[in-house]
């Protein structure tokens, strides 16, 4: 009778088809998503926003609609991730060769190149279903946008031009988030994304500086490596003062109140401190601050240039 009776409690304590290995899947499954989530450097897409909604709120004259932002969001988070993916997947023999990223994922395995290409791919597809939501012109603009951000991976390996390839990626977030509000583009979205561009070129080329040495052994291109680091932090100021430049022609065209020209303040106060440090240490010093204080100090211009009873447009 003991062991009829024990029988329910003994199968009911035993894990049934698959049971003892679910937890393990889902251990394993939480650790790919984190190493994927590590690899495209996730984070990033913070870095990307604020020329995004800046030229938003710009392109609305005021607070986008509120329709707009949440595939905003989805455009720019698929186009950095989806390029990210790619670019590591694309990389992933020079990265192997290099000391400073043979532990990337894909190089040390612990991301399949499958799976890299996969969350790419998916990337995109968010973009895509993001674009075509905003209006027919992010639409249409779709395949320009996913080809630039996938040949920028290739070009390190063509010649120092890679650094401007990457400024046609920044091109298209001031420009994108103009026309995701207007559904139309015009001289405001293309001087403001020449700005950005001018900017990207800058920053990239001395970000450049930390990888110089290692760029000429393995023969990959880059402004550092071809034409030297003097002619690099030359090429950085130029290309930072023509940002400058375009920002003022902006702010003219449009008739920007006060908010507005104290942002550009803070970036060219920031830019200038960048330029100093970077040229004594000649090598990039906190980029990431340097370049989250300047895209932040716009966005935040642009908005309180939109909010009335300060001199906004509202006022």
């Amino acid at each position: 009778m003991g062991m009829v009776t024990d029988a329910p409690a003994l199968e009911a304590g035993r894990p049934g088809p698959g049971g003892a290995g679910a937890p393990r899947r889902a251990r394993s499954v939480a650790r790919q998503a984190r190493m994927l989530a590590e690899m495209v450097r996730v984070e990033e897409v913070l870095f990307s926003l604020p020329l995004a909604f800046a030229g938003a709120v710009l392109g609305a004259r005021g607070w986008p609609p509120l329709r707009t932002v949440p595939w905003i969001v989805l455009a720019v988070a698929g186009g950095k991730i989806g390029g990210m993916a790619f670019n590591r997947l694309i990389d992933r023999d020079i990265d192997a060769r290099h000391p400073e990223t043979a532990g990337r994922h894909i190089p040390s395995g612990q991301v399949s190149p499958s799976a890299a290409m996969a969350t790419g791919l998916c990337a995109f597809a968010v973009l895509a279903v993001a674009a075509f939501e905003l209006n027919p012109l992010c639409a249409l603009l779709l395949p320009v946008l996913i080809g630039l951000v996938v040949v920028y991976s290739f070009t390190k390996r063509w010649g120092w031009g890679c650094h401007f390839a990457l400024a046609s990626i920044g091109f298209c977030l001031p420009f994108a988030g103009w026309i995701a509000v207007t559904g139309h583009a015009g001289a405001g979205p293309f001087l403001f994304g020449a700005a950005a561009a001018c900017w990207y070129v800058g920053f990239d080329s001395m970000y450049a500086l930390r990888d110089v040495v290692w760029d000429l052994r393995l023969g990959v291109h880059s402004l550092p490596a071809d034409l030297g680091v003097p002619a690099t932090l030359a090429i950085a100021r130029a290309a930072h003062v023509l940002f400058l430049a375009g920002l003022v022609w902006l702010g003219h065209m449009e008739a920007l109140p006060w908010p507005y020209w104290a942002g550009v303040a803070v970036a060219a106060g920031a830019l200038g401190w960048q330029h100093l440090v970077t040229t004594r240490a000649l090598r990039p010093v906190a980029f990431a601050r340097f370049n989250t204080a300047v895209s932040l100090a716009l966005l935040v211009g642009i908005a309180l240039a939109s909010v009335g009873g300060l001199g906004g447009w509202g006022a």
